[in-house]
């Protein structure tokens, strides 16, 4: 069944995704209006895609769709690949849909689909890093990912900096060390070198992304998100955190990549949440990434709760999930 998403059965994740996507594709049908995505003050990822919708909705809506399957997809598939839970489970495919779903909806998902996306892909392929096998083309993917996220958003800086020493921390090694660095910083590079040739100052450009990336936000995000959503966050944050003390209860048993991978999901959740709570400049973009890393976690407690536990706890996350997503 649907519920039982701790076994192995890729059918219950697939169904679960499926269910997911038609809810949003009902929500997107009618909760998404054409030009509403937000771009921040320094977006220039987000205009070249605003622009490649040609203002069409049904484009727009259609894309959000796809990075939406895109991101479950990828991440699940690199959850399941590296083994970092204690058994084989395809329980991250329906928790990351479930996790994702009040986040790409509104009119703002398309902003928040690609952020989602290049965290999945920048998670999926960090987590294939801490194994024994050299994997420097996955690094080296993953920091592009990871480097795209300021592009998109400015503020979002704080997160391949975490990821950066998290692996550099980890690891240890000087080569990989150049390639973190390369990686993160390429991005940027290259979006201000493209507005050079097109005749804006690199210099300004560089301090026009500083500028966004340091601005406040007008409003407190808290203040303004509805009930059902901060219940789902609360309810989000509360199971990662038991998910946790699962893991570390287990951890002589554990792959020398799993522990390597769970420290740095974990340092990169707490660097989003000290920069949700103290960075003027955070938005709900951060609230997104901290999904991602938080879905990435919790297989880990439905794996090893009692079935009625984990019954319990989806059934209220996705439960909560859809409350958060009206």
């Amino acid at each position: 069944m649907i519920l039982d998403v701790a076994r192995h059965k890729f059918a219950d994740g697939v169904v679960t995704l499926l269910l997911c996507t038609l809810t949003l594709i009902v929500f997107v049908a009618v909760g998404v209006d054409g030009g509403a995505t937000e771009v921040a003050s320094y977006s220039p990822l987000m205009s070249l895609l605003a622009n490649a919708t040609f203002g069409i909705p049904f484009v727009e809506k259609s894309l959000v769709v796809i990075l939406y399957i895109t991101s479950v997809l990828s991440l699940s598939r690199a959850t399941l690949r590296t083994h970092i839970y204690p058994a084989d489970t395809m329980a991250a495919m329906a928790l990351t849909a479930v996790m994702m779903l009040p986040m790409v909806v509104g009119p703002h998902a398309l902003h928040q689909a690609v952020i989602m996306l290049l965290s999945a892909f920048a998670l999926g392929n960090m987590l294939f890093c801490f194994g024994p096998r050299k994997s420097a083309h996955r690094l080296f993917g993953a920091m592009i990912a990871a480097g795209l996220l300021p592009v998109v958003e400015a503020s979002l800086m704080v997160v391949p900096i975490a990821m950066a020493i998290a692996h550099i921390a980890a690891r240890k090694r000087l080569r990989e060390a150049i390639v973190v660095v390369t990686g993160i910083l390429l991005p940027l590079f290259a979006t201000f070198y493209i507005a050079w040739l097109s005749g804006e100052g690199f210099a300004e450009s560089a301090l026009t992304w500083w500028r966004s990336a340091t601005a406040p936000i007008a409003s407190n995000m808290l203040d303004t998100m509805p009930i059902p959503r901060l219940c789902f966050f609360a309810l989000a944050l509360f199971l990662q955190w038991v998910a946790a003390i699962m893991h570390y209860a287990q951890r002589d048993t554990h792959t020398a990549t799993s522990r390597g991978a769970w420290r740095a999901m974990q340092f990169t959740l707490l660097v989003v949440a000290l920069a949700l709570i103290f960075m003027p400049s955070a938005s709900d973009s951060l609230l997104s990434i901290g999904v991602i890393l938080t879905a990435a976690m919790l297989p880990t407690l439905f794996v090893c709760s009692e079935a009625i536990v984990s019954t319990l706890a989806y059934v209220a996350l996705i439960g909560l999930a859809f409350a958060a997503a009206f």
